[in-house]
């Protein structure tokens, strides 16, 4: 019974504590309950959730407000109390910089005695605010007729303490946390998803400008092949006449590719391309050249006519360049075959292109074979074998 009765405060306490949201960690280090080595060598005795339930605040910290608190005690004030920690406060600084005692510092590094003057200087506040209110209320108590407590300074202070806690009120954010824990964390919830949103939106803009900016480079620089699928406007294929803007043919694709900025103006009239057709075989590159494909007016005619205006684009203008050595070719190759078959009907009008006549396209065949040997005049193939010199076997045996 009498077991019972000991440990009933500590039981009351406990299951208190754990009714305003105590942590089990914390009712185990405040009872002494928890023997682990680190709550009993390394963490301090004094569980700081669990003191301030019961002490009548809350779980969490800073959710109370002391209109009191908001005025710092002039320091005339706060020296008359406690005044030897003015004097033992040098000391632990000169210590910090590893100065003795006849230095004016200490022998010894003293971690403890450091923290009880920073909890002096504290609590040194706390009384002065507390005093202030309660003055009014105890009179009668013989300490308030000495210094600090009947001096001008005094008087100030206290007035403006009290003044502030008579009309003080509350905080709307504090109202807010307090009346409202839910819709606090609601409104920290949301505001985390909106930002954590923003940032994967924006990640996912970056990577796609990234994208269509290397696509433009390469597209620039010729390193990517591009097709325009689309129809013309239905009738002839393209004017090459100047003609009004209101009758000029234009080219309708889907598709077309950013152009940089033309140096001149298109002129009326004038058809302007942004894209070669696609062709696969030299007989289309070179109808392509002749007579035009997919729609599109010949380019040997656009460059008789408008020269490079037709083609501004950087893409058009790479295309060009690739195609024109192809068409080069084609037109090197068909100069040198009308070049030997002119050369062959003058042969026939002067009566020298009698008997057969070897031709090699591709290698003209010369009107004067030069100098050189010649089979002699009716020896036949005996004067080639003259020339060459006969073969030489070794006799037959019978």
């Amino acid at each position: 019974m009498a077991s019972k009765k000991m440990h009933l405060p500590c039981r009351v306490g406990a299951q208190d504590a754990e009714t305003h949201g105590t942590s089990l960690a914390q009712i185990s280090q405040a009872g002494r309950w928890n023997q682990s080595v680190l709550c009993q060598a390394y963490l301090t005795h004094l569980p700081r959730q669990f003191m301030r339930i019961v002490a009548g605040f809350s779980a969490s910290p800073g959710d109370y407000f002391l209109a009191r608190a908001a005025h710092e005690p002039p320091y005339v004030l706060q020296k008359q109390l406690w005044p030897w920690i003015e004097e033992w406060e040098p000391r632990f600084e000169a210590r910090a910089r590893r100065q003795c005692w006849a230095e004016g510092g200490l022998d010894d590094d003293d971690l403890a005695a450091d923290g009880f003057l920073k909890l002096m200087r504290r609590l040194r506040i706390v009384l002065l605010q507390d005093l202030a209110v309660l003055q009014p209320r105890y009179l009668s108590l013989p300490f308030f007729a000495y210094a600090p407590f009947n001096g001008p300074e005094w008087d100030e202070f206290a007035v403006a303490v009290r003044s502030d806690a008579v009309g003080a009120t509350e905080p709307l954010s504090l109202l807010v946390q307090c009346a409202l824990p839910e819709l606090s964390g609601v409104l920290e919830s949301t505001r985390e998803a909106v930002l954590q949103n923003s940032q994967r939106l924006a990640i996912r803009l970056e990577a796609q400008l990234e994208g269509i900016q290397d696509g433009l480079d390469a597209l620039l620089q010729g390193k990517v092949h591009v097709t325009f699928t689309g129809h013309f406007r239905a009738g002839p294929a393209v004017s090459l006449a100047p003609a009004p803007p209101s009758t000029a043919p234009t080219l309708n694709f889907n598709t077309a590719p950013a152009p940089a900025p033309a140096p001149e103006p298109p002129v009326p009239g004038m058809p302007v391309v942004a894209a070669l057709a696609k062709v696969f075989t030299v007989r289309d590159v070179w109808k392509e050249w002749k007579e035009g494909i997919a729609g599109q007016p010949a380019i040997r005619v656009l460059e008789e006519t408008w020269g490079s205006r037709w083609r501004p684009g950087n893409g058009i203008r790479v295309q060009f360049c690739r195609r024109k050595v192809t068409w080069d070719e084609l037109l090197r190759a068909g100069r040198s075959l009308n070049r030997l078959v002119d050369k062959l009907k003058q042969r026939r009008r002067r009566g020298q292109g009698q008997g057969r006549i070897r031709v090699q396209v591709g290698n003209p065949v010369p009107d004067d074979p030069g100098p050189g040997p010649r089979p002699t005049r009716g020896q036949g193939h005996r004067g080639r074998w003259a020339r060459l010199g006969r073969r030489r076997t070794a006799p037959r045996r019978r």
